[in-house]
C-alpha cells in the first residue's frame, strides 16, 4: 500500500485496500463531504454505506439530479483534504440517497507533502559518522527525514553527514515492520535544544531518487494505520 507523488503537492493511490480502508474511515467518522462538478457544488453530505462496486450517500441540498461524474471531497480530522471521482448511477428521491461508483483512484494533499508520525519504542536507526557505527533511537519519520535520540555522551555535527543508514523500525508495541530500510546518505539539519544527558537531532534523507522514498512512504502509512486502530 502506498502513496505516490502526483503534482501541486498531490499524493495519488491506486491500491484497492488502501482505498477501502479510507472509505471505511469516511463512513464510520462521518465527515462531511461534497460532490463538485463544472459549475457545481452539492450541498454537504455523508457517506452511508459501501457495496462491493459502489456507493451510497445521502441524498445532499441542493443537487443536481443530471450528474453523470462528480467528485467526491472531503478533509479528514487531520485537516487533510481528500478526493476522488466517481459515476453518479442513480439518485433516488424516495429514498433518499445518491448512488456511485467504487472509486479507482484516491488523491489527498497534506499541508506539507510528508506528514510525520511517531515511532514505537524499541525503533532504531544504525549508521556510520565520521567512521564510527552508531546506534540510535529513532523518535518519529517522515519521508524525507526523522528524529532521533543520540547515545549518552555523542555528539553529531549539523550539516555533517550520516553514512549507510539502517532503519529498524517497529511498526507497534512488539511487532516489527518486515524490512529493513537503507538509506545510503542523510545530513544532520538541526539539534533540537533538551536539558538531558542524550542530544536530539533531525536528519534529512539524501534520496537520488524519488522512488527510493518508497519504502519509507510505505512504513509511513502502515503505521499511520496502526495509529488509527489504537485509537478506535
Amino acid at each position: 500500500m502506498s502513496w505516490q507523488y502526483f503534482e501541486s503537492g498531490y499524493e495519488r493511490t491506486t491500491d484497492k485496500n488502501l482505498i477501502r480502508i479510507l472509505l471505511d474511515d469516511l463512513r464510520e467518522r462521518a465527515y462531511w463531504l461534497q460532490f463538485v462538478a463544472s459549475g457545481f457544488r452539492s450541498g454537504p453530505t455523508i457517506l452511508l454505506e459501501i457495496k462491493k462496486n459502489r456507493l451510497i450517500f445521502d441524498l445532499p441540498r441542493p443537487w443536481n439530479a443530471n450528474l453523470k461524474v462528480a467528485r467526491v471531497i472531503y478533509r479528514d480530522q487531520e485537516k487533510i483534504q481528500h478526493s476522488f471521482k466517481v459515476k453518479i448511477f442513480e439518485t433516488d428521491p424516495e429514498e433518499k440517497v445518491v448512488i456511485t461508483s467504487f472509486p479507482k483512484e484516491y488523491f489527498r494533499l497534506e499541508r506539507r507533502r510528508f506528514y510525520r508520525v511517531s515511532v514505537p519504542e524499541g525503533s532504531e536507526a544504525i549508521f556510520k559518522y565520521n567512521g564510527e557505527e552508531i546506534k540510535a533511537d529513532v523518535l518519529n519519520i517522515s519521508g524525507c527525514g526523522m528524529a532521533i535520540l543520540a547515545p549518552k555522551g555523542t555528539k553529531l555535527e549539523v550539516q555533517d553527514f550520516l553514512e549507510d543508514v539502517e532503519l529498524h523500525l517497529m511498526v507497534s508495541a512488539g511487532k516489527a515492520h518486515d524490512q529493513k530500510i537503507r538509506i545510503p546518505r542523510a545530513r544532520i539539519v538541526r539539534e533540537v535544544p533538551r536539558n538531558r544527558a542524550r542530544k536530539l537531532y533531525g536528519v534529512e534523507f539524501l534520496l537520488e531518487k524519488e522512488k527510493d522514498r518508497e519504502p519509507i512512504l510505505r512504513y509511513t502509512i502502515k503505521r499511520e494505520l496502526e495509529l488509527r486502530k489504537a485509537e478506535s
